[in-house]
């Protein structure tokens, strides 16, 4: 995990930028979570099923969760219980954790891989989980007997879910559609249909009513909630080898891989697979 600083990046005008410090996983990452309220603490999530907390301004680790029986996909803290973390894995469980303990404090049985968790930003006991079971999930965790709602309407695995606010939630899916939801309504709302996304994680963030995600045309493609066509898009320019130099464009099997909007800002970081971030 490479942490950088924003302001620094922006300011010099330099093609290669040093990290201000880097933590090693003993396995590879699948996803990170900042923790709102303790700027210094960051939670990652990895292949070998491992949750671990991170005080980035020494770079160690503070704990490790290791509990999941298969792979990991999926960490977020609760941006009101900032001491919550949930965590999805392939062995069909969401986990709930403290920092407060060594163990899980609660989970989830789902019946199918479970591929995103994400915290409702306005709620401490609300959480919607993406499957490969095609649906997106939505529960009450002081009753963890029964979904509130289940949204469904993908044709494939549900790889991301995101909120644009307490109540609307955006998925994404490996069938090339993010879709629009609210948790009071059990129909979708509306389909997202220019990007391609046929088999990996491209990416999803929101900011109000704007998403972006990336493509597996190596483009970000950005959303406005009310129009199924994008607003806007960019394309990354393609690394070629000398053996690839004569491909075009979409012979190239670079994709954007991450998306994150900047706080309270219209600026949005992307990355490919590459490992080019670009903003």
């Amino acid at each position: 995990i490479k942490v950088f600083d924003y302001a620094c990046v922006i300011r010099d005008v330099v093609d290669i930028h040093y990290p201000s410090i880097e933590m090693v996983s003993s396995s590879k990452i699948s996803c990170v979570s900042w923790n709102s309220y303790h700027k210094s603490t960051l939670a990652s999530s990895d292949y070998e099923g491992s949750v671990t907390v991170w005080d980035v301004s020494t770079g160690q680790r503070t704990k490790t969760f290791q509990e999941h029986e298969k792979r990991c996909w999926s960490v977020d803290f609760n941006d009101v219980d900032t001491r919550l973390i949930a965590s999805g894995s392939d062995d069909a469980r969401v986990k709930l954790w403290s920092l407060n303990m060594e163990h899980s404090v609660a989970s989830l049985e789902a019946k199918a891989n479970v591929c995103c968790v994400k915290f409702n930003p306005r709620s401490s006991c609300h959480l919607a989980f993406g499957s490969a079971d095609h649906c997106v999930h939505y529960y009450d965790l002081r009753n963890m007997k029964e979904a509130l709602c289940v949204f469904k309407g993908h044709r494939k695995a549900v790889s991301y879910v995101k909120f644009l606010n307490r109540e609307d939630i955006v998925s994404a899916s490996t069938d090339s559609q993010l879709k629009l939801w609210n948790i009071n309504n059990s129909h979708c709302l509306r389909s997202f249909v220019s990007h391609i996304n046929e088999k990996n994680f491209v990416g999803l963030a929101t900011n109000g009513d704007y998403v972006a995600c990336g493509s597996e045309n190596n483009s970000l493609f950005v959303y406005y909630k009310g129009l199924s066509k994008q607003i806007f898009s960019f394309k990354f320019d393609a690394v070629r080898s000398v053996l690839e130099k004569d491909k075009k464009d979409e012979d190239v099997n670079e994709f954007v891989s991450a998306v994150c909007w900047r706080q309270h800002s219209n600026v949005v970081v992307a990355a490919n697979s590459q490992g080019i971030i670009k903003y």
